[in-house]
């Protein structure tokens, strides 16, 4: 038995692919859980009532689990599509995963063309939330770089980090790009990404906010290393940081 599962606007649909039935249910009445941390096996729930078309006990293994275009999802990936699309975290034992938000107050930070410019990050600002942070986690930015810290975290365990910036070019059709510094000496390796062209005009605010990004930590050298994060500009312009919520899965 397999299911397609994917979200289209604000329905989370469920395909059954042998017999070609589908359910659909608002996004906003679905969460998701699992036994314990290291489990494959997922149970989702409607309004707090397991789904009867997973069986009698409502699990299903992650094998069994396709997204739209009928291809598997994996741990990880799975994950992402329920923290994007449903806001709900099910991670086993409540205070083992969470999340932290810095706010950021630096404030204009100017770009000079072509060059990779460090995003700082204070956390020094109202909206910094470190209420329900990771189990065994301190801190997931130092706040004197700007840098994310992950020597907390465990091999095999993954970050998804949500930036919200806004960018300022001096003449229109800029080029943006973003991407991530990681590891040191030798093993410095980076993660980049075309955030676009933005062609709506010069002199005004191009903000990004809501994309996630995920980092598995796969060996020592990006878990025991400081990550950039940095931004380049095909033009002059400026930088305004709102700043990073980090959100630790559990492997």
């Amino acid at each position: 038995m397999s299911y397609k599962i994917y979200k289209i606007e604000n329905y989370i649909f469920i395909e059954n692919n042998e017999n070609n039935s589908l359910d659909d249910y608002p996004a906003k009445d679905i969460r998701i859980d699992r036994p314990t941390v290291a489990s494959d096996n997922y149970r989702i729930f409607h309004k707090g009532e397991s789904l009867s078309i997973f069986g009698t006990d409502g699990y299903i293994n992650i094998s069994e689990i396709q997204d739209e275009t009928g291809t598997p999802y994996s741990k990880a990936s799975f994950e992402i599509f329920y923290l994007v699309e449903t806001g709900f975290n099910p991670a086993s034992g409540g205070s083992d995963a969470g999340f932290m938000d810095y706010n950021d107050t630096t404030g204009d930070v100017i770009l000079i063309s072509n060059t990779w410019t460090d995003i700082p990050n204070n956390g020094a600002g109202a909206f910094t939330n470190k209420t329900y942070k990771p189990e065994g986690v301190t801190e997931f930015i130092d706040v004197s770089t700007g840098y994310i810290n992950v020597n907390d975290t465990e091999l095999g365990e993954t970050i998804l980090i949500r930036n919200d910036y806004k960018v300022n070019p001096n003449t229109n059709n800029a080029l943006l790009e973003f991407r991530y510094e990681l590891g040191t000496g030798g093993g410095i390796y980076t993660l980049e990404k075309i955030v676009g062209r933005l062609d709506s005009g010069s002199g005004q605010y191009y903000r990004f906010s809501l994309e996630p990004d995920l980092i598995y930590m796969g060996d020592n050298n990006t878990k025991d290393n400081h990550i950039k994060l940095q931004l380049r500009l095909s033009t002059n312009g400026i930088l305004t940081n709102a700043g990073s919520a980090i959100t630790l899965v559990k492997r």
